[in-house]
This record gives C-alpha cells, sequence and structure tokens, in this order.
C-alpha cells in the first residue's frame, strides 16, 4: 500500500511539473524584432512612376537626385531596360531589352553628368517620344543615377552605387489584355520556429502590369484579440509572369493564433484564414507526457480504492463469521 501511493506522489510530481514547464513557456517566450539603421547616399526621388501613353505622344518627366553624404558627389545618368527573367523579381535585367521593355530607346534625358555638394539635389527632365505604332499593352524602362568611381582613402578600392526610377507605361490605344489569378496560398497550421509565415503567388498572363495590395493580421486563438497587424504592401506584377509573396511575423509567442491574409487585386479582395500553432514540439512531448501521467494517476488511484473497499468487505465478512452465537434452552 505505502508502494502504490509513493507511485502515486511519484507521478503528480511529473504532471505538476510538465504544467510548469509548458506554462512558463506558453506565457515567457517570445522574439523581438530587429531594428534598421537609416541609409545615406545617392537618393532619388520618385523611385516608381506609371504612366499612360497614346501613339505618337510626347510625355515629359523629371526625377530629383540628391546627394545625402558629407562629400561631394559625381553621379552620371543613363537609361536602362526593366525586364523579368524566370519570374527572378529579385534580380531584373535592366541591360537586355524584352518585348515589354522597349520603351528605354523612347527616352531622352536634358542632363547625362551631375556634380553635386553634400545635400546638394538637382533635378533631370526627360522626355518619351512614343512610337505611331508601339506594341500594345505595358512598357517598362529604368533611368539610372549611379556614382562615379571614387577610390576610398588609402584602400585601393573604389565603390559606386546606382538607383534607378522604374517608369511603367500602360499604352492607351493599344489592345489591352488582362489575365491574372492569385495561385498557391499558403499558411502552415503547425509553425514553431519564428517567423510566422504567409505566402501567396500570382499568375499574370496578360500583356499589362497588375497591382497587388496585401496585408496580414494575427489574431488569438483563444479570445479573439488582435495581436498584429500589418501595414497594407503593394506590388506590381510584370507581363506573362508568375510572382511570390510572403508575408510575415517575427514576434511570435508560444499558442495557438488565427492568422487572416487579405490579397486584393483587380478590385476583388481574397481573404485566406487558418489557425496556427506554434507550440514547439518539445512543449507537445511534454503535454503527451502529462496527459498519459494524469492517466495513470488515476488508474492507479482508482485500483487503490477498489483494493480498500475489497478489503473493507472481507474484513466485515469475517467478523460477521466469527462472532459467538446466543443460543436459548427450552423451559
Amino acid at each position: 500500500m505505502i508502494r502504490k501511493i509513493a507511485r502515486g506522489e511519484w507521478l503528480a510530481r511529473i504532471v505538476a511539473m510538465a504544467i510548469l514547464t509548458v506554462a512558463l513557456s506558453v506565457f515567457g517566450l517570445g522574439n523581438q524584432a530587429s531594428a534598421t539603421e537609416g541609409f545615406r547616399g545617392l537618393l532619388i526621388s520618385p523611385a516608381n512612376q506609371q504612366i499612360e501613353l497614346k501613339n505618337g505622344q510626347l510625355y515629359s518627366g523629371q526625377m530629383s537626385v540628391q546627394n545625402t553624404t558629407t562629400e561631394n558627389m559625381g553621379v552620371d545618368m543613363s537609361v536602362g531596360s526593366y525586364s523579368i527573367v524566370n519570374n527572378e523579381y529579385g534580380a531584373p535585367n535592366y541591360d537586355n531589352p524584352s518585348k515589354y521593355s522597349l520603351m528605354r530607346g523612347w527616352i531622352k534625358l536634358d542632363r547625362q553628368n551631375l556634380d553635386l555638394k553634400p545635400g546638394e539635389s538637382a533635378i533631370v527632365n526627360y522626355l518619351i517620344t512614343t512610337p505611331v505604332n508601339p506594341p500594345s499593352g505595358m512598357q517598362y524602362a529604368t533611368i539610372f543615377a549611379q556614382t562615379r568611381a571614387q577610390e576610398a582613402k588609402g584602400s585601393g578600392i573604389t565603390a559606386t552605387s546606382r538607383v534607378g526610377l522604374v517608369l511603367s507605361a500602360r499604352m492607351v490605344d493599344g489592345v489591352t489584355i488582362e489575365k491574372s489569378s492569385i495561385q498557391q496560398e499558403r499558411i502552415a497550421y503547425y509553425q514553431p520556429v519564428a517567423p510566422m509565415r504567409a505566402s501567396f503567388s500570382v499568375k499574370n498572363e496578360g500583356n499589362v502590369g497588375v497591382d497587388v495590395s496585401y496585408s496580414l493580421k494575427v489574431n488569438s486563438a483563444i479570445n479573439g484579440r488582435q495581436i498584429y497587424a500589418s501595414k497594407p504592401q503593394s506590388e506590381s506584377v510584370y507581363p506573362e509572369t508568375v510572382r511570390d509573396f510572403t508575408l510575415s511575423w517575427d514576434q511570435v509567442g508560444v499558442g495557438f493564433y488565427r492568422v487572416e491574409m487579405s490579397i486584393t487585386m483587380n478590385g476583388r479582395t481574397h481573404t485566406v484564414r487558418k489557425t496556427v500553432c506554434t507550440v514547439p514540439a518539445w512543449i507537445i512531448i511534454l503535454l503527451i507526457i502529462a496527459l498519459l501521467s494524469l492517466t495513470a494517476y488515476a488508474v492507479i488511484n482508482y485500483r487503490i480504492m477498489r483494493e480498500n473497499r475489497a478489503n473493507r468487505k472481507a474484513k466485515a465478512k469475517a467478523k460477521v463469521k466469527t462472532s459467538p452465537r446466543v443460543s436459548r434452552g427450552k423451559k
């Protein structure tokens, strides 16, 4: 009996330790987002511009180039392509023209070279001469500002930086094909490691770019309280390409979340909702051990109670059998 009670107490201690560990993990863990530092160097404005062009139209525009360093800066201006190869949006092709980047040859700049003092800005004007019979759909080009190579003091190393204005022109008079779809939506149900991710892809089969706006919301699956809401982001999908999008949240704790990904495209909003578990596997194992221990503890206590009840009944019967009987004689 003493051994069985000691075994039950041992199991109870294991259960208590497992529950305490899980509680500390759920309420005490989290990840901190890292901060980013500001950039100083060659800046341009705007970085992206969308326009509309008619056949034979002359279009005038301008961009600002600024030296944000503390030294004099020489800047060379040029015009390049902008095309997406093999759906690699992280590395657009600026050198080789495609059927959607013929606008490179339509642009003329009024200034080719700039000499900027520290903090000084300059305006560069550009002129687009649209052909009489241009291709239908969309045209892209990049206007570059690149620092002249300078040798770092005493290092023997030359360094340059290049930034560019991406121009997107919709040809109004041509035949426009708009055909795009959302593909491969994914929010994994189990994400034990930060950051929490949601992703989707957009396939553009048309001859014009498609603008996509997307955002992420995270609510507690327990009480519905909103924990995180990202700012809406907007990107464009190049014609006849597929673009992958990823949203993430870094400050993930341990628990259960209701994740909502919203995608707006072609005037319609599509929402994907999933419940996500972020509990690490070792905590799940502890919970299973705790559950099994509770079950074993309950079974042991039940058997002890049954044995105690049986022993009491057996003692009561034995007591009845051994008690003396009193007989009365006849008168």
